[in-house]
């Protein structure tokens, strides 16, 4: 009984006691730790992430408070501006090969995207629905919206990708015939941008050379056709 009074007295023994007077490691230092730390969030507010299950490939803003996404994957996102960020509204599979261009007009209410699958698709924005599809006889190159506010037809220009031919198509007369074609420029054209305060095009080509038209004539404008002189 002595003994086992002893032995309780004087504390743990056996391979457990050695473990417990061991002295405790010091703590390894993390190289670059306050980086780190540094780097953690501390905001009071985050970002949320909105995705596409592609490479997004062109982003287009609408007027009428809406911005338009589309992808690689040939999908195409409408998203709704709100005064606390911005809320998805419809998705759609616009074409099935990846988007090649999109564009919006400049009242915000007409939304066009085109692709290799010669079709030009037209969405209505703020109801965010597919208007019109029009079936191309050439692979198309670029795209702008070439009417101004109040015009009585939405004009869209359509480049063809293998020519220096601009097509004019009315986007709500559900026709494949365009209303006017021209051949431009000398080689491809690249890029048109409608400048809707003066009613003009300035497009640019595969040769580098920069063109000045009217979408009414797709030629340059004479004096007395332009409030620009």
């Amino acid at each position: 009984m002595e003994g086992g009074r002893e032995e309780e007295e004087g504390g743990m023994i056996g391979p457990g006691a050695a473990l417990a007077a061991a002295p405790a490691r010091p703590k390894r230092p993390l190289q670059f730790e306050q980086a780190y730390l540094d780097s953690l969030p501390s905001a009071h507010m985050y970002e949320k992430s909105y995705m596409h299950r592609d490479v997004v490939t062109h982003v287009a803003v609408s007027a009428a408070d809406f911005f338009i996404t589309g992808s690689s994957d040939g999908h195409l996102k409408f998203w709704k501006k709100k005064p606390s960020g911005i809320e998805f509204v419809k998705h759609f599979r616009s074409h099935l090969d990846p988007i090649e261009g999109l564009a919006v007009s400049a009242d915000g209410l007409l939304c066009c995207t085109i692709s290799n699958d010669r079709a030009a698709k037209i969405y209505d924005v703020v109801n965010y629905d597919m208007m019109v599809m029009i079936r191309l006889p050439f692979i198309p190159g670029t795209i702008e919206w070439v009417f101004k506010q109040g015009d009585v037809k939405p004009k869209l220009a359509i480049s063809d990708r293998n020519s220096p031919d601009v097509h004019i198509y009315d986007a709500r007369a559900d026709s494949s015939e365009p209303i006017v074609s021209n051949k431009i420029h000398s080689g491809p054209v690249k890029v048109m941008k409608y400048n809707h305060a003066f009613d003009m095009v300035i497009s640019a080509d595969a040769k580098g050379l920069i063109e000045y038209w009217s979408p009414a004539t797709l030629k340059f404008p004479d004096k007395g056709d332009s409030d620009v002189w």
